[in-house]
C-alpha cells in the first residue's frame, strides 16, 4: 500500500514520512506502530519515554508526532513546551497530535494552548486518524511563535475582523457573511 485511502478518493502518501510515537505503554506503541504501517509508513519511530523522544527529535527528521498525555507529572505538556521552543529546526513545527484517554474541554484546551494540532481520544480510530492526517496534510493555519504561544494558529473559525478593524492577519476579510461556512474540528475534509 503506498498511502493512506481517504475519503473522497483523496490519498496521503506517507512512503517517506517519519512519524514518531511516544507512549510509555508497550501495547499502545505497538498499535499506533501497526496501524501506520498498514497506511503504508516505512519509517516509524517508537519512543517509550519521553526522553527517548527528544533524542531522537534531535538526531532525525520527524514529520508528524503522537503523543500520549499518560506521562508522569504533566511530562507531555513539558515535551511540548520543550518541542515548540526549544527543539531544533525543522522539528519544532512538526506537526503533533495528542493521544489521551481524557478528553475534557480542559485537556483539549491545554493541548491546543501547548501547541498540538489535534487531541485524539483512545481508544483510536483508523477513521479518526485518517481525517486527522488529511486535516494536517491539506491545512492552510500558518504557524505562530510569538513571546507567549508557538504552534499552530489556534484559530479555526474565520468570522472575518472583529468589528471596527481592518483585522489582525493580511488575509482576513472585513468581515464574516452571516451564514458562511466555519471552519471546525468535526468538519469534513473533501477533495
Amino acid at each position: 500500500m503506498n498511502g493512506a485511502n481517504l475519503p473522497g478518493h483523496l490519498r496521503i502518501n506517507l512512503e517517506a514520512s517519519t512519524i514518531m510515537f511516544v507512549d510509555d505503554n508497550p501495547m499502545a506503541l505497538e498499535i499506533l506502530n501497526s496501524v501506520f504501517y498498514g497506511f503504508g509508513a516505512k519509517d516509524r519511530v517508537k519512543c517509550g519515554s519521553l526522553e527517548e523522544a527528544k533524542y531522537q527529535i534531535t538526531t532525525r527528521r520527524v514529520d508528524l508526532i503522537f503523543l500520549d498525555t499518560g506521562f508522569p507529572n504533566d511530562g507531555w505538556y513539558t515535551f511540548m513546551q520543550w518541542l515548540r521552543r526549544e527543539a531544533p529546526d525543522p522539528a519544532c513545527f512538526s506537526p503533533v497530535i495528542i493521544v489521551t484517554g481524557h478528553s475534557t474541554r480542559a485537556m483539549v484546551r491545554k493541548a491546543r494552548d501547548a501547541g498540538a494540532h489535534f487531541t485524539i481520544a483512545k481508544p483510536i480510530s483508523t477513521g479518526v486518524l485518517l481525517n486527522r492526517l488529511a486535516w494536517i496534510a491539506h491545512e492552510q493555519r500558518p504557524f505562530v511563535r510569538n513571546a507567549i504561544y508557538s504552534g499552530p494558529d489556534r484559530r479555526w473559525k474565520n468570522n472575518g475582523a472583529p468589528p471596527g478593524t481592518d483585522g489582525r492577519r493580511s488575509g482576513d476579510a472585513a468581515t464574516a457573511e452571516a451564514g458562511e461556512a466555519e471552519l471546525a474540528a468535526d468538519a469534513k475534509v473533501s477533495a
